[in-house]
């Protein structure tokens, strides 16, 4: 995990995570495939820091009555994640060329079979 502090909100990080998944749902609007990976990857990126965002946030003991909604936006940005990867065949290594702070840390996360089992309450 990246030791970058996000400094976010619960409240900022939904608003991050709603405006993130409005850009999936537009690059598949776009016809040009050199632009729709490019865009992809832009997206990519964006999603890699807020997932480390909304990982923080779940980590922290202030935010546990957030804890259930936090990991279902996380679990989910990472299953988009997984699916733009593979729609538009960008590899981890390609991420981490556009992670040029080296804030994003492990992206193992992104491994396939890699995901968190659902959690009983």
């Amino acid at each position: 995990m990246t030791s970058h502090k996000y400094e976010a909100t619960v409240n900022g990080v939904s608003m991050w995570a709603k405006s993130e998944l409005e850009h999936v749902g537009r690059i598949t609007g776009v016809k040009d495939k050199t632009l729709q990976k490019s865009y992809a990857l832009s997206t990519l990126n964006g999603m890699a820091h807020l997932r480390n965002a909304l990982f923080q946030l779940v980590n922290d003991p202030e935010y546990s009555h957030h804890k259930k909604d936090l990991l279902k936006t996380h679990d989910t940005v990472i299953r988009v994640m997984k699916h733009l990867m593979k729609d538009y065949d960008i590899s981890t290594e390609t991420i981490k060329k556009v992670n040029v702070y080296n804030v994003l840390g492990d992206l193992s996360y992104l491994s396939k079979g890699k995901t968190r089992k659902a959690r009983k309450n």
